[in-house]
């Protein structure tokens, strides 16, 4: 049960609305990832290490990212 986004304001619809595994692009950075968590209480699960490179643009941030990661709530 994974789900692609593209935006914060589709990050926080999946996880409000639908649950599981959300992938996102993020910028790699510590400080983005903690804001995240703040706002929505997701956290990274799982950085895969299989993943074609893909260019984007974190959904936080709007910097950079060259992957996606996946995001998911503790329940």
């Amino acid at each position: 049960m994974i789900t692609q986004v593209n935006s914060f304001d589709e990050f926080k619809k999946v996880l409000d609305e639908k649950g599981g595994f959300v992938s996102a692009h993020w910028d790699g950075t510590p400080e983005t990832e903690a804001a995240i968590k703040e706002q929505t209480k997701a956290t990274i699960r799982c950085i895969p290490l299989d993943a074609k490179p893909e260019t984007g643009v974190c959904i936080f941030s709007g910097k950079a990212s060259d992957k996606r990661v996946l995001f998911a709530r503790a329940y």
